[in-house]
């Protein structure tokens, strides 16, 4: 991610470090008075200490785009903020090292939680709303502002110490209140079934007679395969794209479509603008169900507009558009990417084939969801326009 900023350098004194000239340049888009996080809230020391296999949630396991808890690790030891008893409590503020992170907001849907140390746990005043805290921190502001304290950092991440001296804007109450209703539905929809942690198990199976035993040696359960309708029977066209980058511009230029790649499906804008027809990769019409064939994320996305799939993304032209809200809903879910682990190819950078795509098992049910489209604007993106455009 780069940023820039614009400073006059006739008024900077002498020492023209670049972050203390960043940071001093940078302007909330609000021109409510600003306090600093120290002023705001009490920083929290970790309360435990875990070892190897236990649940733990790790800011690794917080997706970036969305600030959705993905799954929780078993890997990991040592200092832990615990919710509930005498640890972290509803209320609670949890920001990772990382600029680009999501904080998250502690609510009694977490007691029993254990959180790496590697979080800054901030316990706001009584005073102090925070939500607003959570979503100024995650605002595509916010996030810009801890960028400016990460760049002054060796390892590049945020200090406690450099995130407590931060400031933010505080509104009058009533302005905060005001919006205190838009925000909490975006909090909301953070909150999202878990992937199962990692875990172990025994078996024995005769692999001279199965034709797959990687899928053997994936899952205690392999039957769970055929547990649904193949997803090849809702598609009319499947298609995955041939790299574009030899096609590809820099901006958006007249005749262009954006390149949708694994990160697009992610929420992040689009990089990359290529013509369709001198790409020869296929054009995604809005309908089309799109799913990442890298990672262990399906990212499966409702196309709401034109653009040109990336090589590492499968383009999926149902029989019934209808269907595409729940197919992306249930493969986006708890069981559908655990299917999905059990599917991936490869140990550097885990992978999916045509035919994975094809015989990926949609339970009946699944088809029953009648929500919307998830959003395709990310967590930083939304609470920017609510927060300084209402």
């Amino acid at each position: 991610m780069s940023r820039s900023l614009v400073v006059d350098l006739r008024r900077a004194g002498p020492g023209w470090d670049p972050v203390r000239l960043a940071s001093s340049a940078f302007q909330w888009p609000t021109r409510a008075p600003l306090a600093s996080l120290r002023e705001l809230a009490s920083s929290l020391p970790p309360g435990t200490v875990t070892r190897a296999g236990s649940p733990v949630i790790t800011p690794a396991n917080v997706a970036a785009s969305t600030g959705v808890i993905r799954r929780r690790s078993t890997k990991y030891q040592g200092s832990v903020f615990a919710v509930g008893l005498r640890g972290l409590r509803s209320g609670d503020v949890l920001v990772p090292p990382s600029a680009s992170g999501p904080a998250l907001l502690i609510d009694d849907r977490l007691n029993g939680a254990l959180f790496s140390s590697r979080f800054t746990a901030l316990r706001p005043l009584a005073s102090v709303d925070s939500l607003w805290i959570w979503a100024v921190l995650n605002s595509r502001s916010g996030c810009a502002r801890r960028a400016l304290l990460a760049a002054g950092s060796t390892t590049g991440v945020v200090k406690t110490t450099d995130l407590l001296d931060m400031t933010l804007p505080v509104p009058p109450l009533a302005h905060a209140e005001e919006l205190r209703q838009a925000l909490a539905r975006i909090e909301e929809r953070t909150h999202q079934a878990e992937a199962p942690a990692e875990s172990t198990w025994w078996t024995t199976a005769d692999l001279r007679v199965r034709n797959d035993w990687a899928i053997t040696l994936a899952t205690p359960r392999p039957g769970l395969l055929d547990d649904g309708e193949p997803l090849s029977s809702f598609i009319r066209e499947l298609a995955r794209s041939r790299s574009t980058r030899n096609a590809e511009v820099p901006e958006e230029v007249p005749g262009t479509l954006p390149v949708v790649d694994v990160s697009s499906l992610a929420g992040k804008p689009p990089r990359r603008w290529v013509e369709p027809e001198t790409s020869g990769a296929p054009v995604i019409a809005p309908g089309d169900l799109l799913i990442a064939g890298l990672g262990d994320y399906s990212y499966a996305t409702v196309a709401q507009r034109p653009g040109v799939a990336d090589q590492h993304v499968f383009v999926l032209r149902l029989l019934d558009h209808a269907q595409a809200p729940a197919l992306a809903h249930y493969l986006n879910g708890r069981e559908g990417q655990a299917t999905r682990r059990i599917l991936l190819r490869g140990s550097t950078v885990p992978s999916l084939k045509r035919a994975d795509i094809e015989r990926f098992p949609i339970p009946r049910e699944a088809l029953d969801y009648d929500g919307d489209t998830e959003p395709e604007v990310p967590l930083a993106e939304q609470l920017e326009q609510v927060l300084w455009t209402s």
